[in-house]
């Protein structure tokens, strides 16, 4: 709830560095692929920072610096608690956690609709039309109601639990749209047709060919045929969200704050417009603030922890899927429930390999006896 937020720091903040001090003891031994990648990157982001000064002081905001140092220390902490758990549990408390997370957020909405649209100093709507759950704006929400409608279609599968399931991405898709995030819902769709296609995959190994060309065939007939009504609604769409046009005009100027360091970029602050305003846009953000050097750390882990997911459970590719979409019109890595979802895959995708590898092992030993 960033409304009770004092300066950067709120009850969310708070609790997550409290639960993750017990684990101060391994942060510091930490070699993990996250904690590598933090470690680079606030560093690029320090490399951006000094040029930054010296090129465009206006657009650079040290105390973003301070926000990924701690986003950094809280992702390791958290991380490192994680893996001391096992994969049951961990599998456990991600389906615990998305079911506490959709009736804390329904209640919040129920509690704003018939008693009052401001809990305990937080503002539950963002602008009186957008639901924001007790946040300064519908961002954080909506990163989160995302990543919950994954998680809960992931469940849908594995789980006997399919009533649970389905109410939590009803609930979870109605409260995204009362938060009005065109992004998040663009979001949620991309994760839900990337499941589609892989199921195919998975549930109809022998026959995915034929299956697959089929559907390519008819998806392009379609676009063919309807290519002028679906780009009239889109444009629509666009028009609709009062951050549409905006943002296509704001995308249209990270040409000009790139150049201005392509190699080290200008720091974290705000790059849009010679200094205006944000890109929201998670991939324009990364190259302004740390340019060449910081893309490339954040696309190198982002590509090992996609390729970690793959190779441990496709099903857990449409959550991660969710928050790099939203990421595509939205700042969705600077988000702390970003770094908390993150976390959560990478460790349950390399306890998943090592279950796998060592049942692979006895396998071999009892072939070989």
């Amino acid at each position: 709830m960033t409304g009770l937020r004092i300066w950067k720091v709120g009850p969310g903040e708070i609790l997550c560095l409290l639960w993750g001090m017990k684990n101060l003891l391994t942060f510091f031994s930490s070699r993990s692929d996250i904690s590598k990648f933090f470690i680079f990157f606030i560093l690029s982001l320090g490399a951006g920072s000094f040029w930054g000064y010296m090129i465009a002081p206006n657009e650079l905001r040290i105390s973003d610096l301070i926000t990924w140092l701690y986003l950094g220390v809280i992702t390791i902490l958290v991380y490192e608690g994680l893996k001391k758990n096992n994969l049951p549990y961990n599998e456990k408390i991600l389906f615990l956690f998305a079911q506490a997370a959709v009736i804390w957020y329904l209640f919040l909405y129920v509690y704003s609709k018939l008693i009052s649209r401001i809990f305990f100093g937080a503002p539950l709507w963002y602008g009186g039309i957008r639901f924001s759950g007790g946040g300064t704006n519908p961002h954080q929400i909506a990163v989160l109601l995302c990543s919950l409608c994954a998680i809960f279609l992931r469940e849908l599968f594995r789980t006997r639990n399919k009533i649970t399931c389905i109410l939590g991405i009803a609930i979870s898709l109605f409260l995204l749209i009362q938060t009005q995030s065109s992004t998040g819902l663009l979001a949620v769709v991309v994760s839900y047709v990337f499941f589609a296609f892989y199921s195919i995959g998975h549930f109809a190994p022998g026959r995915q060919k034929n299956i697959y060309s089929i559907l390519i065939c008819f998806m392009l007939l379609i676009l063919i045929i309807g290519y002028g009504t679906f780009s009239s609604l889109l444009i629509n769409w666009i028009a609709d969200d009062s951050n549409g046009i905006g943002r296509i005009e704001i995308f249209k100027t990270f040409s000009i704050a790139f150049g201005k360091s392509p190699l080290f970029g200008l720091g974290p602050g705000i790059h849009g417009r010679n200094g205006t305003i944000e890109f929201h846009n998670t991939y324009l953000e990364v190259l302004a603030a740390t340019g060449i050097i910081g893309g490339f750390i954040f696309f190198k882990y982002s590509i090992l922890l996609f390729k970690k997911v793959f190779k441990a459970d496709w099903m857990l590719l449409p959550i991660l899927v969710s928050i790099y979409a939203y990421g595509l019109a939205g700042f969705a890595m600077r988000r702390l429930v970003y770094w908390g979802i993150v976390a959560f895959i990478s460790v349950i995708s390399e306890q998943m390999i090592l279950s796998l590898s060592e049942d692979e092992s006895q396998s071999i030993n009892i072939v070989g006896e």
